[in-house]
This record gives C-alpha cells, structure tokens and sequence, in this order.
C-alpha cells in the first residue's frame, strides 16, 4: 500500500523548498492566465482614422493630396 505524504508537493520533493516551488508556480500560472484573459482587443475602427485625417487637413497639417493619398492608404 501507498501512504500518502503531504510534505511531498506535487512531487517536488517535502518541506519548505517543496512548497516554495508549488507555490511560485501556481502564482505564475494565474498571473498568466489572468494577464492573457485580461487583454482587450484592439477596437481599431477605420472611421476614427478618417476623422483623424479629416481634422488634421481641416487644421492645415496636411494637404487634400496627402489627405487623398493617406485616406488611400487606410
């Protein structure tokens, strides 16, 4: 029969080195998890770079023919 050793964390070998190593890698792996499930996706709408382009040439920063080029590009 197998006796179950609590000291013995997730194989890692008992006492405190053991637990420190099962915890840091628990602690990384919800940091991952909630930092790549916290992102938001870029909400990049075309309609903003055109106001964007449509201020900058009604400012004077750029010319129709940038304007046009640029509104080309988008």
């Amino acid at each position: 029969m197998h006796a179950c050793n609590y000291l013995n964390f997730f194989g890692w070998g008992g006492g405190w080195i053991g637990m420190l190593l099962a915890v840091t890698v628990l602690v990384l792996a919800i940091y991952c998890i909630f930092r790549f499930i916290g992102r938001k996706p870029c909400n990049f709408d075309r309609r903003d770079t055109l106001n964007i382009l449509k201020r900058r040439l009604a400012s004077g920063e750029i010319t129709p023919e940038e304007y046009e080029k640029l509104k080309n590009v988008i």
